[in-house]
């Protein structure tokens, strides 16, 4: 499976925990959407939003890696099923520092100019 370019980057840089790296992956009107159990729990709009929330993020977690186990690519829209592996560094509600955490999701990612302007992920 060969996921485009700027997507592979950002999953890399995604499992380095690498803030500098995900931010420059991103256009500057990027919007994120996280959803899980259904409802949407976080949406940001925006590269410095992004900044943000990538650094913090960053220092969530001791160890985080999403692994792709299928994609599907229509043009400038991917489709990707994710394997997610973390450590919490601090509680996160159920999650609990320490613990080791497994979810499966998925992710859908759009591409304008070389760079992802729509990151939807799904838990």
């Amino acid at each position: 499976m060969t996921l485009p370019a700027i997507i592979q980057s950002y999953i890399d840089a995604y499992n380095r925990k690498d803030a500098a790296a995900l931010v420059a992956c991103v256009g500057d009107e990027i919007v994120f959407e996280n959803v899980s159990n259904s409802e949407q729990s976080m949406k940001i709009e925006g590269r410095p939003a992004f900044a943000e929330l990538a650094e913090q993020a960053a220092t969530m977690f001791t160890i985080r890696h999403q692994a792709i186990t299928n994609a599907v690519v229509d043009g400038d829209r991917v489709a990707m099923e994710v394997d997610w592996t973390g450590i919490p560094a601090v509680d996160l509600g159920s999650m609990k520092a320490g613990e080791p955490i497994a979810m499966r999701g998925a992710s859908f990612m759009t591409i304008r100019k070389g760079l992802l302007t729509r990151i939807v992920d799904l838990s």
